[in-house]
C-alpha cells in the first residue's frame, strides 16, 4: 500500500512539474509577427497579418493570412505549444515547438507538409 501511495505520489509530481507556470505567464498576451521563414528563406506574405492572443484561462485565438481565423484552448507540455480549435468543425489537436519564450519574442517552429516553417513573432500588449 505504502509502495502505490509514492508512486501516485510521484506520478503527480511529474505532472506538477512538466506544467511550467512560469511558460504560461510568459505566452499570455497578444502576439504580433514580424517574420516567416520557411526552410530559412523569408516568406513573401506580410506578417503583420498574423496575430496570436493567449488568455490566462488557456484560450487562445489566431488570425492569419487570407482572413484565416481560429479559437481554442491551449497548454504547454515541455518545449511544445499544443493548441485546440474549438471553432472549425474537422480540426485536430496541434503541436508546435517553442524555440524561444521571453516576456518580449516568442519563436515557434512548424512544419507545413513536408517544409519547416519558423514563425517570429513580438508582444505587442499583455
Amino acid at each position: 500500500m505504502k509502495g502505490l501511495f509514492y508512486l501516485i505520489a510521484g506520478s503527480l509530481a511529474l505532472i506538477v512539474l512538466s506544467c511550467d507556470p512560469m511558460k504560461n505567464e510568459l505566452l499570455v498576451g497578444q502576439w504580433q509577427a514580424f517574420e516567416i521563414l520557411e526552410e530559412g528563406e523569408t516568406l513573401s506574405i506580410d506578417p503583420a497579418e498574423i496575430t496570436i492572443t493567449f488568455s490566462e484561462d488557456e484560450s487562445y485565438t489566431y488570425k492569419s493570412t487570407l482572413n484565416y481565423q481560429e479559437a481554442g484552448n491551449y497548454y504547454i507540455d515541455s518545449k511544445y505549444l499544443f493548441t485546440m480549435d474549438t471553432v472549425n468543425q474537422a480540426s485536430t489537436e496541434k503541436a508546435v515547438e517553442i524555440l524561444q519564450l521571453s516576456p518580449d519574442s516568442l519563436v515557434l517552429k512548424m512544419n507545413e507538409g513536408t517544409k519547416e516553417r519558423i514563425l517570429k513573432l513580438i508582444k505587442v500588449s499583455k
